[in-house]
């Protein structure tokens, strides 16, 4: 393995509704509709009219099973249009930003992450992100960087710039080409069968399902670890003996 691709949210992170930053954020766009001379709603209808409405047609997008992303940004635009704010791209995108600043107060680390990743890249392994994140790239990318994860990673591939959800393989493409290595030597670790373990397969990658439970996995992932602390020795860069989850050995038949 000359590389590794990680999953975002549920396997280098988590998530949770950030409930009283969406309204500080939200009031703080209230505040900006009127100094423009619009006349908004109350800031938690805002919060539900536009970011509950878009995350509600994400949702929908999600189960019609595409994998072409979804244009959030199209979907915010037409949802304060809808509400009589015809707000300039610009403006729109300030107020995106302003979300997405609020859900880094819903992010939590896995307490493990940093560290791996300074372990596999000192062990001259090339990292690159790959994840489905339909949000505005740079808010993401700035996420990334604020909790201290890009410093260990050569590059950053989200579904919102390929344009392409996981498993589809062309983010897999984008992500192998951005950090310059190819499927065979390449290993995907993610939290979702399908679309860390199934789409990785597809797409010529060896898989490691990470799954923080202690439940038997049953997986075709060619390996599983309970933490993030157990890759370094799963992939052999540190001395010892790989003892968690399912062993690596079942993918020896992949190369």
């Amino acid at each position: 393995m000359r590389a590794v691709l990680l999953d975002y949210g549920g396997t280098l992170t988590t998530f949770r509704r950030p409930d009283g930053s969406l309204r500080e954020a939200y009031a703080a766009i209230h505040s900006r509709l009127i100094a423009a001379g619009f006349r908004p709603p109350p800031a938690d209808d805002l919060v539900r009219d536009v970011h509950d409405r878009v995350e509600e047609e994400f949702a929908r997008h999600l189960e019609s099973g595409s994998l072409e992303e979804m244009d959030l940004v199209a979907a915010a635009r037409r949802a304060y249009r809808d509400l009589g704010l015809a707000v300039a791209q610009q403006t729109l995108d300030e107020f995106l930003h302003l979300e997405q600043l609020a859900w880094w107060q819903g992010v939590s680390v896995d307490p493990d992450a940093v560290a791996t990743l300074a372990e596999l890249r000192s062990a001259g392994l090339r990292l690159g992100l790959c994840s489905n994140a339909p949000y505005r790239v740079r808010s993401m990318a700035a996420q990334v960087e604020h909790f201290g994860l890009a410093q260990h990673l050569d590059a950053i591939t989200f579904s919102a710039a390929v344009g392409w959800r996981k498993p589809d393989g062309r983010i897999y493409a984008a992500a192998l080409a951005a950090i310059g290595a190819a499927p065979s030597e390449t290993v995907m670790v993610g939290d979702s069968e399908e679309h860390d373990i199934a789409g990785a397969h597809r797409a010529g990658l060896r898989a490691v399902l990470y799954r923080r439970d202690a439940g038997e996995a049953v997986t075709e992932a060619d390996a599983v670890i309970r933490r993030l602390a157990e890759l370094p020795l799963l992939l052999g860069v540190v001395r010892g003996a790989y003892t968690g989850g399912t062993g690596w050995s079942s993918a020896e038949s992949r190369t």
